[in-house]
Order: C-alpha cells, then structure tokens, then sequence
C-alpha cells in the first residue's frame, strides 16, 4: 500500500518542545513506511529543527509573507502535495489549518498543548477548528479538560497523547548520581511564561542556606537582560549561570543534579521528561500535565505556582546525596515509560482512524 501523506503544519520550527516532537515523529512515520510526513512552517523561522527534518528526508515547506498569503500558499501547497490528512500543532497552526483545509475532505487534526487563552480573534478561530476537527490532540488530562471548558472543544474527539522522549539521548550520567551535587538547572526561553524571576527567587534563599549551591539557566529570550540584572541585585550573579541556547541539552542536564521548573503554566513540559530520563528529579510548580509526570515525594516535587519556599525546603532534602539518588533512579525509570516509539504508535492509529483504515 502507497504511504499516506501526512501534513505537518505548525508555525515555526524554532527551540521548542512542541516543535521538538514534530522532529520527532518525522522520524518516526517515515520509519514506518505507512505514512509520509510533509511539515509546513508558517514561517520562515526553521532553526534548529528544519535542518533536523530535512536531513531525515522529510519535505519541508517554509511559508513567510503576511497572514492572508500564507493561508493561500498553505492551501495551494496541501492541494499540490495531494495530502490525504491534516495534523496542525499549537494554536495558532490549528487556524490556518482549519481555514486552508475547508471545503475539501480531507480529514483534520487539530492540538492543543498548554494551557492559556490566545485572544479575541485566535480564541474564535480554535473554537471553530476544534468544533470541525476529526480529532483533537491534547498532551495532558489537565489540557484536555481545559480546552472543553475554554474553548468548548467536544471532549469524545479528544485523544490524549502524551509527548515522547528518547531516551537513549537523555540517559544518566555514568555511575549514575553524583555525591558532589552539580548545579541547580533551569532550560527554556527566557519569557514570562517559565517565571525565571522565581527561580532566582529560590536560587537567593537556597544560597543563604547552602553556600556551596550553584545554578545554571540554559535559553535565551526577551528578558535574559532584566534576569541577570535581578541576579546581580541579589547578590547572587556568581551563583548563576546564563548559557543561553544551548544544542547540548542532554550534556548540560547530565552535569546537573535537580531541574527546577517555575513555570506559570505549561501543557505538559518537554524538560522534565528530559531531565527525568537524565537521571535528575524534578521541582516544578503545579502548572498544567505537570503532575501527571511527577509523583511528588517519589521522583520529584510539585509545588504551588509562585511558592519560592518550595524549591528551596525540597532542594534541601535532595540535596543530599543518598536521597537524590533514590530519586534518581526513580526519575529515570518513570520516563522510560514516556517512549518516542509510543507516541509514534499513538499517533498512527490516530491517523488511521481518522482515515477509516484499520492495521
């Protein structure tokens, strides 16, 4: 049987974990020989993953221009590809794909994976892509029960997939956890939504107690310049490194010995499957699929959003070296659970149902 083609529409391809799982199932469905994945980008930002897709043999469509000339050249593209299903990532994606994808048969599938609204206009648009798709990707129970409140999306089409990890990249480190404690971790863009203004919060109050407690926050962003000023305000400014975007994420999570994770809301994070695969437990705030990873007191710690306290009362604990690999071990052994190949799997019955196909 000829692979089906699968449309892969998502608005940038830069550092992200949605994105990072788009490269991901690339790999996988072209593994598979029962689909062909294409992605379309909404942009013309492909860094770093547009090279990543390409390489694995995957087409890619960058499409640039204003809003109205890339839904017609999203259209145009999907009607020449003669792609048999539609697959949008995040919300934004899911308007285009919806608008480009109407009045043709082709099925649709739309995703959602955080929590938090987007605006009078995208808000309508999501509703309306969700009210018309054949099926509705969410990451987290948290996200699929918010997208039903918020959006009124109809909970029998929505399909829970969690996100993939591979595993054999993010492995701990040799001997497993150190007794010296490495540094205290934080990965992801510097913007409002991952709060680093709390982490340093913590990162202040661990430093009173522990001298010898280093941090390191890994990405880049907007507000890199206000946070290491904050840094410096504390007192703090030799205690913290800003690396910025690192490729090396899996090296920088292997020398470390906790991820903390401040964020305001998340669908369900990338960096704690990662950090946890790594060998590393996980504090991070109560925010969104977050609890659905971490058993709190088993592998990690899941704290009120905001509450600084927290990390720093938890971090104590970890800190010491027998307990943090217990912890360890325990972190490792939940995210084997969360396998690249199951997601893939999960996705391609999907596919096929949506395609009244049965394997």
């Amino acid at each position: 049987m000829e692979a089906s083609k699968v449309a892969l529409v998502i608005g940038q391809l830069t550092a992200g974990g949605a994105e990072g799982q788009v490269a991901v199932l690339c790999r996988g469905l072209r593994d598979s020989g029962r689909f062909a994945p294409i992605v379309y980008c909404l942009s013309e930002r492909t860094e770093p993953y547009g090279p990543l897709i390409e390489a694995a043999g995957v087409p890619l469509r960058a499409i640039g221009g204003g809003r109205l000339a890339r839904l017609r050249r999203l259209r145009q593209w999907l009607d020449a590809d003669r792609v048999d299903v539609v697959h949008a990532w995040l919300l934004i994606a899911n308007a285009y794909a919806w608008l480009a994808n109407r009045g043709t048969d082709r099925p649709l599938v739309t995703s959602a994976r955080n929590c938090k609204r987007q605006g009078r206009a995208l808000d309508w648009l999501n509703r309306r892509a969700f009210a018309a798709s054949d099926a509705i990707v969410t990451n987290s129970l948290q996200v699929a029960e918010y997208i039903a409140c918020e959006y009124g999306a109809p909970r029998h089409r929505i399909r829970i997939i969690p996100n993939g990890i591979d595993t054999e990249r993010f492995h701990p480190r040799d001997g497993g956890a150190a007794e010296d404690a490495g540094p205290i971790v934080a990965a992801g863009r510097l913007v409002e939504q991952k709060n680093h203004a709390l982490f340093l919060r913590a990162a202040a109050g661990l430093a009173r107690l522990v001298p010898e407690a280093q941090f390191v926050i890994a990405g880049d962003g907007p507000l890199r310049g206000g946070l290491e000023e904050q840094a410096r305000q504390m007192g703090i400014a030799d205690r913290v490194q800003f690396t910025g975007e690192r490729r090396d994420i899996d090296v920088l999570l292997r020398a470390g010995s906790i991820l903390w994770l401040t964020s305001r809301w998340e669908g369900m994070p990338n960096i704690v499957l990662e950090a946890m695969a790594s060998g590393l437990p996980v504090i991070a705030t109560d925010v969104g699929g977050t609890r659905e990873l971490i058993r709190s007191g088993v592998d990690g710690f899941v704290v009120p959003e905001g509450d600084a306290g927290g990390f720093v009362r938890h971090s104590q604990e970890l800190l010491q070296p027998a307990i943090r690999r217990l912890f360890a071990a325990a972190a490792r052994a939940r995210a084997e659970e969360f396998s690249t190949a199951r997601m893939v799997s999960a996705l391609s019955q999907l596919y096929d149902d949506t395609l009244g196909r049965n394997h």
